[in-house]
């Protein structure tokens, strides 16, 4: 399955944002039952405050993850504020093996939208509101990311209000969410994201550290999948 064939027609998903890209954290992220992986380029990342360099810098290794992952979607954050793919880059993506991209709205160049190849992944920030979530109902994004957090609240627990947001957001919207852990969100809550009616959590740096090493990865990623197949 693509994707969003894994996002739509799964009970709940399991994505794995790497903290960095490296090859043994991918592997380590499979071995634990990750269903998708996502990675970074032309970005600075809040959560684990680590810089990824251009996407010529990291063509190699994201061929070499393609392939490594098989039939697992791997998706990319293509750039962010300072600097993004261009449709060339994106069309290589494409026939490269990309299975899904992954950016904020107000970073997402429009070409990004126009691809029949890889699964829109559109993530709203903080910033959003009712006619944010009319607007999204009405657009081609395959799946939203939830990233609403502000920058404060990151690594902090997850509260009640949150799980309220996460399903205001699922009703308005009618895209599958998907919520990352911007919020320290365990294993065990799990059960409320799917009661709010997401249909995936992304754990990365948050839940996992910003360094760690691939047993780390491997531990975390299990305890997610365990917490998704429970359901």
């Amino acid at each position: 399955m693509n994707f969003k064939q894994i996002i739509t027609q799964n009970k709940f998903s399991l994505v794995v944002s790497l903290p960095s890209n490296d090859l043994k954290l991918a592997q380590a992220a499979l071995e634990g039952g990750a269903q998708a992986v996502k990675v970074h380029c032309n970005v600075w990342h809040r959560a684990s405050g680590h810089t990824f360099g251009t996407f010529a810098e990291n063509r190699q290794f994201l061929k070499e993850l393609i392939a490594l992952c098989g039939d697992v979607p791997v998706g990319l954050v293509p750039g962010g504020e300072d600097a993004f793919i261009n449709e060339e880059e994106r069309r290589e993506l494409e026939q490269m093996g990309l299975g899904f991209f992954s950016a904020y709205t107000h970073h997402l160049p429009c070409h990004m939208m126009e691809s029949t190849v890889l699964t829109k992944m559109a993530a709203i920030d903080y910033t959003y509101n009712q006619n944010t979530l009319d607007a999204v109902r009405r657009s081609a994004i395959d799946v939203l990311e939830c990233s609403v957090q502000p920058g404060e609240n990151y690594g902090t627990d997850l509260n009640f209000a949150d799980i309220l947001r996460y399903s205001d957001i699922v009703e308005k919207t009618g895209k599958p969410c998907l919520i990352p852990t911007q919020r320290k969100i365990k294993p065990s809550e799990v059960k409320h994201l799917y009661g709010a009616g997401c249909k995936a959590v992304m754990i990365g740096a948050v839940v996992m550290g910003k360094e760690p090493g691939p047993e780390r990865v491997k531990a975390a990623t299990a305890a997610f999948r365990e917490a998704v197949e429970a359901l």
